[in-house]
C-alpha cells in the first residue's frame, strides 16, 4: 500500500502524523545544511552581542533568508538581500530628510515606495528586492513612532543596515566554506543515489530476494530533483553549461533506469532463467560502471546485444529490456555529442507588466492591509505589536491560497517559539550568568528550527517564524530578559496581521486559483495521452521522454496548486474552484501514470514478438483509451462530453482473447501480462472518469 494511499483512507489524526513524519524526515544534505545555519548564527550571535550590534532578531533572519539549498542560490540570495537593503536603507533616510516633522507627507511617501516595491514584486524576476525595500520601509515606520530624535533615528536605520548586510556576508562565507552544496555536486548525489536503487533492486533480484514495493511518488520527486540539480548545475558550472544536452540525456537516463526500477519492485518474486540472470548480472554491472561515470565526468558505455538476443516473455523481461534500452541508448548518444544550443535569455520584465491590472490590484491591497494594521496600533498606543505591519508584507503572495498557508504557518511558528521562549523566560533565562550560557541555549532552539526551515516548504516557514519569534522576545537586548511582554505583544502582532491580511486579501480582487486547477488538471489529462500518442506514432525515445518529464512536472505543478486553492478561504462555495476530490483526482492521476507507464513498457519491448491479430488489438486498445483520456479533458475543461468506457472495456476484453488464441505463438507470461497491464490502466481510468462524474454531480 502506498503512501498515498494512507494518507486517502486514514482518519485525520494518521494524515497529520503522517505529514509530521515526513516533514521531519531526514534526507541527503539536510543535516548538513543545518549544521550550517547553526554555525552561522552563533557567529551572528557572538559577533552582535560583542560589539553591541542592535536588532540581533533581524540579524538572524537574515541568516535564514541568505541560506538556499546550494551554493548559487545562496550567493544569488544575498546580492540580492544586500542590494535591497542598501536600496531600501537609502531611500528611507531621503524619506526622513524631507518629511521629518510631517507625519502626513511620510506616510504618504511610504505608502508609495511600498506600492511601487510590491508592484516591482509581481512583474520582475529581481521582485526580491522590491519586496525587500517595501518591507524596510515598512519597517521604518515602526522606528519613526518609537524615535523620535532624528539623530538617533538616522543611527537606528543605518544600524538597521549593518545587522542585515554583515549577517547575509558571514551566511555566503560560511555556505561556500562548511560543505558546500554546489549544484554540480548535489546533482551528482542524487544521480548516485537513484542509480544505487537501481543496482538495488537488480542485486535483488539476482539473490532471488525482494524488498519493499517502492511508493508512486519517488520516481516523480527523483526526476524533479534531478532536473533542478542540473539547472543550477548548468547556470553555476561551465563544464555543465557547455556540455548541457549529454548532462540532459544521463539525467534522462538514470530518471528511465529508475522509474523501471521503481515498477520492478512491484512484482512478486519469482525464479529466473539462465538468460535473465545473465541479462541482470549485465545491467548490474552497466549500472555500476554509469554510477563510475558520472562520478568521475567521464564517458559511458555499455553496448550489450544480450537484450536483443533475448525475447520478452514477460513484464520482467519488458522492465530488464527498458533498461537495456536506455543504457544502449545513452552509450550510442555520448559517441555523437550534440552541440549546445544558443541560450534564450528570459525577459527579466513580464510581458503584461503595464497592462494587466492585476499586478496593480495586489500592491494596493498590501498597501491597504500594511496601513490598516499602522492606523490600529497607532490609535491604541501599542506599539509592541507593529510586527502586524510586517506581516501584511510578509503574507504578501500572489494567490490567496499561498496567503492562508504562509499565514498559518507564521502563526504556528510564532505560538510553537513563544511557548519555547516562556518556558525559558521562567525557568532559564534567571539563572543564566555569561554568554556560554545563552548559548547553550539558543543554539538547540535554533537547530530545531534549522531543521524545520531546511525542509519542504510546506512547512518550512514554521521553522524560520520559530526562531523569529524566540529571538524577538529573549535576543532583542544585550543582557537577559525576563519580560513577558515581548511575547505577548509579538504573538498579538502577528495573529492581527494575519486576521486582517486574510479579510483583506479576500474581499479586494482576491487571486483564487479554482478554476486555473481545473485547467492544469485537464493538461495533465493532456499529457498523459501524449505518451501514448508518442506511442502510436513510433516517435524517437528521446520524445517520448520529454512528453513523460511533461507529465511529471505537471503532476507535481497540479500538487503544489492543489494544496493552495485548498486553503483558500471560502473556496468550498465557489462553483468553478476544486473540492475535496482534487486530491483524490491526482493521486489517481498518478496512480494512471505509473499504470500507463507500465502498459507501455509492456507494449514497446514486446511488439517484436506480438502476432498480427494481438498487435491490431492492442492498437485498438490503445485508441480507445486515448479517446477516453481526452473527454476526461474535455470534461475538466466544462465541455458536454460523454466518459463512457465501454470503448475500452470492449477493446481489453478482446485484447484478453486473442492473446489466449494465439496459444502457442505467445509465451505463457507475456499472454498473461499483457492484458493484466491493460486491464490495470482501464481500471485506473475509470476511476479517473468514475470520480469527474461524482464530482460534477
Amino acid at each position: 500500500m502506498t503512501e498515498l494511499t494512507l494518507n486517502r483512507n486514514g482518519s485525520w489524526f494518521d494524515r497529520l502524523t503522517d505529514f509530521v513524519r515526513c516533514e521531519l524526515a531526514p534526507f541527503p544534505g539536510r543535516t548538513e545544511a543545518m549544521g550550517r545555519a547553526v554555525l552561522t548564527c552563533a557567529i551572528v550571535i557572538l559577533t552582535s552581542m560583542t560589539l553591541q550590534v542592535p536588532f540581533l532578531a533581524l540579524s538572524l533572519i537574515m541568516v535564514f533568508f541568505t541560506g538556499q539549498e546550494n551554493t548559487f542560490l545562496t550567493r544569488k540570495s544575498g546580492i540580492g538581500l544586500i542590494i535591497g537593503t542598501t536600496i531600501a536603507v537609502t531611500l528611507s533616510l531621503l524619506i526622513m530628510v524631507f518629511t521629518m516633522g510631517y507625519p502626513l507627507g511620510r506616510i504618504a511617501c511610504a505608502s508609495v515606495v511600498c506600492f511601487v516595491g510590491m508592484y516591482f514584486m509581481r512583474i520582475s524576476k529581481l521582485g526580491t528586492i522590491g519586496y525587500l525595500v517595501a518591507l524596510f520601509v515598512v519597517f521604518m515606520q515602526s522606528l519613526v513612532d518609537i524615535i523620535d530624535q532624528p539623530e538617533a533615528l538616522t543611527r537606528s536605520i543605518l544600524w538597521v543596515w549593518v545587522a542585515i548586510t554583515y549577517p547575509v556576508v558571514v551566511t555566503i562565507i560560511v555556505n561556500m566554506v562548511m560543505r558546500p552544496a554546489h549544484p554540480h555536486r548535489l546533482l551528482v548525489r542524487e544521480a548516485l543515489r537513484q542509480l544505487d536503487v537501481v543496482g538495488a533492486q537488480l542485486r535483488m533480484r539476482l539473490e532471488g530476494t525482494t524488498i519493499a514495493p517502492m511508493r508512486l511518488n519517488v520516481p516523480e520527486r527523483g526526476f524533479i530533483a534531478l532536473h533542478r540539480h542540473l539547472v543550477f548545475a548548468t547556470m553555476s558550472d561551465n563544464r555543465y553549461a557547455a556540455d548541457k544536452p549529454r548532462f540532459m540525456l544521463r539525467v534522462t537516463t538514470i530518471d528511465r533506469l529508475h522509474a523501471a526500477a521503481a515498477q520492478l519492485s512491484h512484482l512478486p518474486a519469482l525464479d529466473t532463467t539462465p538468460e535473465q540472470r545473465q541479462l541482470l548480472q549485465c545491467l548490474t554491472k552497466a549500472v555500476q560502471g554509469m554510477e563510475t561515470a558520472v562520478d568521475t565526468m567521464t564517458p559511458f558505455a555499455f553496448g550489450s546485444e544480450l537484450a536483443a538476443q533475448h525475447p520478452v516473455h514477460g513484464e520482467f523481461d519488458a522492465l530488464l529490456h527498458e533498461m537495456a534500452h536506455a543504457l544502449n541508448a545513452l552509450t550510442e548518444a555520448e559517441t555523437q555529442p550534440k552541440p549546445a544550443g544558443p541560450s534564450v535569455a528570459e525577459p527579466s520584465v513580464v510581458s503584461d507588466a503595464f497592462s494587466n491590472p492585476v499586478y496593480a490590484q495586489f500592491a494596493l491591497k498590501t498597501l491597504c492591509a500594511t496601513m490598516l494594521c499602522y492606523v490600529f496600533y497607532t490609535a491604541v498606543q501599542w506599539p509592541g505589536i507593529h510586527t502586524a505591519m510586517l506581516t501584511c508584507i510578509i503574507m504578501a503572495l500572489p494567490s490567496l491560497g499561498a496567503t492562508t498557508h504562509k499565514g498559518l504557518l507564521r502563526i504556528v511558528g510564532c505560538a510553537l517559539g513563544a511557548i519555547v521562549t516562556l518556558w525559558a523566560t521562567v525557568f532559564i533565562i534567571p539563572e543564566l550568568e555569561s554568554i556560554t550560557g545563552l548559548l547553550m541555549l539558543t543554539l538547540p532552539v535554533i537547530a530545531v528550527g534549522a531543521w524545520v526551515a531546511v525542509g519542504s516548504p510546506s512547512s518550512s516557514y514554521i521553522g524560520v517564524q520559530f526562531v523569529f519569534a524566540y529571538a524577538l522576545s529573549l535576543l532583542g537586548h544585550f543582557g537577559p530578559t525576563t519580560e513577558l511582554t515581548e511575547i505577548r505583544d509579538r504573538v498579538v502582532g502577528i495573529v492581527l496581521g494575519v486576521v486582517v491580511s486574510l479579510v483583506v486579501y479576500s474581499l479586494l480582487w482576491p487571486e483564487r486559483e479554482g478554476s486555473e486547477l481545473r485547467q492544469n488538471l485537464a493538461r495533465l489529462i493532456d499529457s498523459i495521452a501524449g505518451l501514448l500518442r508518442a506511442e502510436a506514432a513510433a516517435m524517437q525515445p528521446a520524445d517520448m521522454d520529454r512528453a513523460r518529464a511533461a507529465s511529471l512536472s505537471l503532476l507535481a505543478r497540479n500538487r503544489e496548486l492543489q494544496s493552495r486553492v485548498a486553503l483558500e478561504p471560502t473556496w468550498l462555495s465557489e462553483r468553478d474552484t476544486a473540492t475535496t476530490q482534487a486530491q483524490t483526482f491526482l493521486a489517481d492521476a498518478q496512480e494512471t501514470l505509473f499504470a500507463l507507464n507500465r502498459a507501455q513498457t509492456m507494449m514497446l519491448h514486446a511488439e517484436p514478438h506480438l502476432p498480427r491479430a494481438v498487435m491490431e488489438s492492442v492498437q485498438a486498445y490503445r485508441a480507445a483509451i486515448i479517446q477516453r483520456l481526452d473527454a476526461i479533458a474535455k470534461r475538466l475543461r466544462n465541455q458536454p462530453v460523454s466518459l463512457d468506457g465501454q470503448a475500452v472495456a470492449d477493446t481489453a476484453s478482446e485484447l484478453r482473447q486473442r492473446c489466449e488464441a494465439v496459444d502457442n505463438a505467445l509465451a505463457p507470461e507475456l499472454r498473461r501480462d499483457l492484458p493484466a497491464a491493460a486491464d490495470i490502466l482501464h481500471e485506473r481510468v475509470s476511476h479517473l472518469a468514475t470520480l469527474l462524474e461524482r464530482t460534477a454531480s
